[in-house]
């Protein structure tokens, strides 16, 4: 078995994106990075992301075992602006793994997607009959 993370939010495009250039978008989506030399990230599997209803952005099509997710976003970015330079997203997806510590925006800052990491205030606690582990956050 794997780690997960799950992820929630958005990432909106910053432009209205064309018929063509949303079909372009979709083209990534759900594709094995392994069965696409072309895009030189043989290091990199699934794109676990799917187009929001609307068609005004991304998020997580909710994947088992999501893996660099901040590469594939970046890969998406930087394959469009190939054809299409005025491509962009914005916006930024809470990242949750499986450990109650593992929490992280990833956020685009200045064009590219990144982790940014959340602090998290609080007391760390274990249930007495689960055994599972949570924070009892704290305000600032």
């Amino acid at each position: 078995m794997g780690y997960s993370t799950e992820f929630r939010g958005e990432l909106k495009f910053t432009t209205d994106l064309t018929a063509k250039q949303l079909g372009k978008v979709k083209s990534f989506l759900g594709q094995d990075c392994r069965e696409h030399p072309e895009w030189n990230k043989q290091n990199l599997t699934y794109i676990d992301l799917e187009l929001l209803d609307d068609f005004s952005g991304l998020k997580w099509d909710g994947a088992e075992k999501t893996y660099d997710l901040v590469e594939k976003v970046n890969l998406i970015i930087g394959e469009l602006q190939k054809e299409y330079p005025e491509f962009g997203l914005s916006g930024k997806l809470m990242a949750q793994g499986e450990d109650i510590e593992d929490r992280w925006w990833l956020q685009i800052v200045n064009g590219k997607a990144m982790e940014v990491p959340i602090e998290i205030k609080g007391k760390k606690l274990t249930c007495p009959h689960c055994g599972e582990e949570f924070i009892l956050e704290t305000e600032s």
